[in-house]
């Protein structure tokens, strides 16, 4: 989508039906082979496989081969290493204990939660805008919006059990949208819908996908590209910048930040379902308390098979390669 137009279009409607949701499901699947055996080259390794025995339903083949699930040993031990940290700092005694003190609340959030952190840090020059806004937030408006939305996820997975969950295959099953539009749960160039996925995801990777930027990416690429008819003429899961070209002119063409969280989780949950077959065909089978986790280190294998497409789509001087 363009930036300067893409609320001046029905785009947002077009993507959420039905026909064209399988239109776009349809590329992802055909070129799921190619990219799933590039990832089991890449990424798998016998070592350590032994430590995924609690995610899998049988231990791994013994055969030359790496097993599928090898690959996810390193991503998934790092969630829950940085889970721990998010779990930690929204805890709801913790969160009461801010309640008292919302400037505490965004000192602390600045400090310990890895991706407020983390961009916090970062010296890149399309985040000093983000960083400004953010030093310029009250905490009070940030602790407001982060305990609606942990209000919204309490009350939201109540009906999620995986019984349930696991049949969800369009975005209305999922409810989401309530993520995206309510206005208590979103604070203005500050904390939209990625860093809340972040967060989401954090606290239980079963029923949050991480919609960041890798992600939205892999769709692009995994998609072929395409813009499947948009007015546009560009990829729903791009959001290309022609308000502020880079140092040589180039529109960055960045993942779009307003991708719907709902549809997003649609892909998401087609993608782990695949990727679950190809693990139970080898004799084994993929955790969904932890499904999200793996669907996002798949879409960062799949970015890293564009890297030269990324630098071009960056333009170079603002490049950086998805984690």
């Amino acid at each position: 989508m363009i930036l300067s137009t893409n609320r001046e279009s029905n785009e947002y409607e077009k993507i959420r039906e039905q026909a064209h949701i399988e239109k776009v499901w349809a590329d992802i699947e055909a070129a799921l082979p190619k990219y799933w055996s590039l990832f089991l080259e890449r990424d798998s390794s016998n070592d350590g496989t032994a430590k995924l025995a609690a995610h899998f339903g049988s231990p791994p083949p013994k055969h030359s081969r790496p097993a599928p699930g090898a690959a996810f040993v390193a991503p998934i031990q790092q969630y829950e290493h940085t889970a721990a940290k998010y779990r930690e700092f929204f805890d709801p005694c913790a969160m009461e204990e801010f309640a008292d003190d919302p400037n505490s609340f965004k000192a602390h959030l600045r400090r310990e939660v890895p991706v407020i952190a983390g961009t916090l840090n970062q010296r890149r020059p399309e985040l000093q805008a983000w960083q400004r806004d953010f030093h310029a937030a009250r905490g009070k408006d940030l602790l407001e919006v982060f305990s609606n939305v942990l209000d919204f996820r309490d009350e939201w997975a109540t009906r999620q059990p995986e019984s349930v969950y696991a049949q969800h295959d369009a975005p209305s099953d999922f409810a989401l949208d309530p993520l995206d539009e309510d206005e208590g749960m979103t604070l203005t160039n500050v904390i939209g819908m990625g860093i809340k996925s972040i967060v989401l995801f954090h606290l239980d990777a079963r029923i949050f996908p991480q919609r960041a930027r890798s992600d939205l990416y892999g769709l692009y690429f995994l998609s072929g590209m395409k813009s499947y008819g948009l007015s546009s003429g560009s990829s729903e899961f791009l959001m290309i910048n022609d308000r502020e070209p880079a140092a040589n002119g180039s529109f960055i063409m960045e993942h779009n930040f307003w991708y719907p969280y709902g549809l997003y989780s649609t892909y998401a949950m087609r993608l782990f379902r695949w990727m679950d077959a190809q693990v139970r065909a080898a004799g084994g089978g993929l955790d969904p308390h932890v499904r999200y986790v793996f669907v996002s280190h798949f879409l960062s294998s799949v970015c890293s098979q564009h890297v030269e497409h990324m630098r071009i789509m960056r333009a170079h001087d603002r490049f950086e390669v998805p984690a």
